[in-house]
């Protein structure tokens, strides 16, 4: 079995196996997710009902975990973004990470650093401020972004 937890749904990929349809589905609402029923029925040539009996069977199995709009940092006032390596000697900062609203995703991950943070923030001094409060936790290691060729790419289901 393949199983993986986001956030608080667990997902069994053993337990839902995608066919071509459902993966028609997926490549349209991750390029336009608020596209509606009756067009996305017309995209992969299903009814409307048909279509929107499948993206509710996704989504209760896991595979759809959300829908949301994608914000631009910069457009918002938060103009720098860094990538903040942490090695948590404490065992604490997951916590503080879920309570800072500057991070933009923490990834735990194995060897030396224990965790990759991407921030944004509004000036040199902000980010100054976060590290150390990080560096509470453990060593750290910033790196400063100056572009993202690559973000959010779609996730492509193996056939």
């Amino acid at each position: 079995m393949n199983a993986w937890k986001n956030g608080s749904v667990a997902f069994d990929s053993s337990s839902h196996q995608l066919d071509d349809l459902d993966r028609a589905i997926l490549h349209e609402l991750q390029h336009d997710g608020r596209v509606a029923f009756s067009e996305l029925g017309r995209r992969v040539s299903l009814s409307a009902p048909a279509v929107t009996d499948r993206v509710r069977r996704l989504e209760a199995a896991g595979v759809i975990t959300g829908y949301r709009a994608e914000v631009s940092p910069a457009a918002v006032g938060l103009p720098i973004e860094a990538v903040v390596r942490v090695r948590d000697d404490s065992g604490r900062v997951r916590g503080a990470l879920l309570e800072m609203p500057e991070v933009l995703d923490a990834m735990h991950v194995t060897g030396e650093d224990c965790w990759v943070v991407r921030l944004a923030v509004t000036d040199m001094g902000s980010l100054e401020q976060v590290v150390g409060r990080l560096g509470t936790y453990g060593p750290t290691t910033t790196s400063m972004v100056f572009s993202a060729p690559i973000r959010n790419r779609p996730v492509v289901p193996p056939t």
